[in-house]
């Protein structure tokens, strides 16, 4: 039978004790069992403004399941993603979400749920008990006591701090900040706020703008006449086009140096911005901070070749191997998946209790950066840790990972390099 989550509840306990091999322990519970292909919710806009982060944020699941289907499966289910568009409104979210959730077959595993509509998405998902990565950086979900929910990046205060600790490095100790209108980008500030004057910086503007207007002229002459040092910017591809070719005109051609999330390491916005005033500015006065991680590590090389083999994938690898939240979707697929293995069944409700087993340190552990070789590992009856392309995953009680945070320069070509790391103690330090 293939199991719908409305009829969930009701799913008859089928099976024998299960030997849990991987955890050196048994149990005398049965579990539930389902039949057919699982689908992963890809909970993201797909229309609407935003609607590039849906398609980023599919590529990480395809990759994932591409992995997991061809190493027979998660025991023997293939794996399908499927979209649920949250179009980046809470009003449509929460009846488009809810629909997929009472319709679509085997949904129990989900990731998305985004900064803009989180705040309603995420309260259904868990209800559901659905487990799920989130990427949003609400910093209300900083403490939570939802069980199913798992961030492995950042909130937007310690991003919003990272920028004006990597900012002052640079020298940039006067800044305006230019912010879209946005749940997502206004999640900044709290923390950019608290830790400029920490720093011995100066905010000279702090504005707040419309998403993609027209003109910004009369914004950009208020930015000009605070005469900042550098723009601690937040906007979405188009925003950043126009408002850049409006401060260049009005400028004499002079643009500020930029501080932007590393969120804006996409194909769109390095093509809207290289229209509007040219690539030598996205390469020599943009740096883009957010969320690290090494990408010498084989979990790494392996996430970016699959990336690039993928044909669905291949045209937005360059960009979405350097990006944060992505990548994480990629490594919380791969987490719920073994630990459907150790739990013995796929079912939401029972395996994710297993979700931190699979990334916590332990005595003799084979580490393992990807799906295939930890399901081996479990097979051969080890115990493992999942370390993936985000490192080794560190979460608190309200299973939140932060970590260290870097900074990013454009190539030419629209790749990114990473030149540098801000100190995640040092942010948090500033937030408190």
């Amino acid at each position: 039978m293939r199991i719908l989550r409305n009829r969930l509840a009701s799913t008859v306990a089928l099976g024998t004790a299960l030997l849990l091999v991987a955890c050196g322990t048994s149990t005398g519970t049965t579990v539930p069992t389902q039949t057919g292909p699982l689908s992963i919710g890809v909970i993201a806009p797909f229309t609407g403004p935003a609607a590039e982060f849906g398609t980023l944020l599919t590529a990480p699941c395809l990759v994932a399941t591409d992995m997991i289907n061809a190493a027979g499966g998660i025991m023997g289910h293939q794996a399908n993603c499927v979209s649920v568009d949250d179009t980046g409104d809470q009003a449509d979210a929460v009846p488009n979400v809810t629909r997929a959730i009472a319709t679509t077959s085997n949904f129990d595993m989900a990731i998305g749920l985004e900064s803009n509509t989180a705040a309603t998405t995420v309260p259904l998902v868990n209800d559901a008990k659905i487990p799920f990565f989130t990427t949003n950086g609400l910093s209300s979900f900083n403490t939570n006591s939802l069980a199913y929910y798992y961030r492995m990046t950042p909130g937007d205060d310690a991003n919003g701090a990272a920028f004006a600790v990597w900012a002052v490095k640079q020298g940039y100790k006067n800044v305006a900040i230019v912010f879209q209108n946005n749940i997502g980008s206004e999640g900044n500030l709290p923390g950019l706020t608290a830790a400029m004057p920490k720093l011995g910086g100066t905010i000279s503007l702090n504005l707040t703008i419309p998403a993609d207007a027209a003109s910004y002229s009369a914004e950009a002459a208020r930015v000009i006449a605070a005469k900042p040092d550098a723009l601690i910017w937040s906007g979405d591809p188009q925003t950043t086009a126009t408002f850049l070719a409006n401060y260049k005109s009005l400028n004499n051609g002079v643009l500020p140096a930029m501080v932007t999330a590393t969120d804006s390491l996409t194909p769109d916005f390095f093509s809207a911005v290289k229209k509007s005033v040219g690539v030598q500015y996205l390469t020599d006065q943009m740096w883009l901070v957010g969320s690290y991680f090494d990408q010498t590590t084989p979990a790494f090389n392996t996430y970016k070749a699959a990336l690039l083999a993928n044909s669905k994938t291949h045209d937005i690898a360059g960009g979405l191997s350097n990006v944060g939240p992505p990548a994480g979707a990629y490594d919380g697929i791969n987490i719920m998946a073994l630990a459907m293995i150790i739990a013995g069944t796929t079912v939401g409700s029972y395996y994710n209790q297993h979700i931190l087993d699979v990334v916590a340190p332990k005595a003799g552990a084979t580490v393992v950066g990807n799906f295939a070789d930890g399901a081996a590992a479990l097979k051969a009856g080890k115990t493992i840790q999942y370390v993936g392309v985000l490192g080794a995953a560190k979460f608190d009680k309200s299973h939140n990972s932060g970590g260290q945070f870097a900074a990013d320069k454009f190539g030419a070509d629209g790749s990114a390099t990473q030149v540098g790391v801000i100190d995640g103690a040092q942010v948090l330090q500033l937030l408190g």
